[in-house]
């Protein structure tokens, strides 16, 4: 009788710790990389002489991260749109040479510009959400969509991104919500004499260091992961040490800004030295700044990007006056 119970008692054991082994694996989920951001046709820069980081379902990372969690910066500005003052007078805008001067961004010619104020914050999806709210951005006109509905990773649509930059904004959208507080998109010319100032510096904080995650939301090539990390946008703001001479955050990275100008590929070559306003007509408008999945080559303040006015998961702005 002894023996028997034995028997019964090592084959419960056995069945117990194996359907615990058996419970344990199950328990077990690791990050999926399926999820799938599309940033439409982004193809980013026709210059041959540089490529873009595009999302891509292999690198994307688990969109489930983004949606429940928000550990991009811990310091929420409490002056979001606040306007600072450019001065009039000259800069250099453009390159003639070096790492990352692209050609359509040359020549290095100097131009002249009215005194302005710019964004010194990226728009957020907070505040662009009660544009929508209001009504004045919407998608009523299916020519002339304000903002991209159909991807998850949009920062409007997420409660704990009303704080990081608005993506997914198209040109016509980004005109919108800038026309209806009153202000308008910056020409290229204010773009980047904002970014750089008047002593031909390459990144907003200056040429006297490298890009790093001290200074702008981007892909550095020792990071496992888009967005310095975390494969996503940051809280606008974020980067101290990145600002621009004037004191404007995220110029470089976070999201690509829209600038109101037509895309011309030698527009340099043939631009007025008095307040720029682009060409007078055109196909593609124009992204500047590069965004959280840009390298180092594609977030200096001479990086000029083509993109068609639908927008896509990478496009933000800011707004001028």
């Amino acid at each position: 009788m002894k023996k028997l119970i034995l028997v019964f008692s090592a084959f419960f054991l056995i069945t117990a710790c194996g359907d615990k082994e058996k419970s344990s694996d199950n328990d077990v989920s690791g990050d999926s990389d399926a999820a799938s951001v599309s940033d439409g046709n982004d193809e980013l820069n026709a210059d041959p002489d540089v490529t873009d980081d595009v999302l891509s379902e292999e690198d994307e990372g688990d969109t489930s991260t983004d949606l429940d969690n928000d550990d991009s910066g811990d310091f929420v500005p409490d002056d979001t749109g606040a306007m600072i003052d450019i001065p009039a007078g000259p800069f250099t805008m453009g390159c003639s040479g070096g790492t990352y001067c692209i050609s359509s961004s040359s020549p290095a010619h100097e131009v002249t510009l009215s005194a302005y104020r710019i964004g010194k914050y990226e728009v957020t999806a907070g505040e662009y959400q009660k544009c929508i709210d209001a009504g004045n951005c919407n998608n009523s006109n299916e020519n002339e969509p304000h903002y991209v509905t159909n991807d998850a990773k949009c920062n409007f649509k997420q409660v704990l991104k009303k704080d990081h930059p608005m993506n997914c904004v198209s040109w016509y959208g980004a005109k919108a919500y800038c026309e209806w507080i009153g202000k308008r998109l910056p020409t290229e010319a204010e773009w980047e004499k904002a970014a750089r100032g008047t002593d031909s510096r390459n990144y907003p904080w200056g040429d006297f260091e490298p890009p790093s995650c001290e200074h702008a939301v981007f892909f550095p090539e020792n990071a496992t992961k888009y967005g310095c990390g975390t494969g996503t946008t940051w809280i606008v703001g974020s980067k101290e040490k990145g600002k621009s001479p004037y004191s404007l955050y995220d110029m470089s990275g976070n999201v690509r800004e829209w600038v109101n100008d037509w895309y011309d590929y030698k527009y340099y070559e043939i631009s007025p030295s008095e307040n720029p306003q682009g060409p007078e007509t055109g196909t593609e408008r124009i992204v500047r700044g590069g965004s959280y999945t840009n390298s180092e080559g594609a977030i200096t303040t001479t990086s000029r990007i083509p993109r068609s006015h639908e927008g896509t998961l990478l496009d933000g702005f800011r707004c001028a006056e």
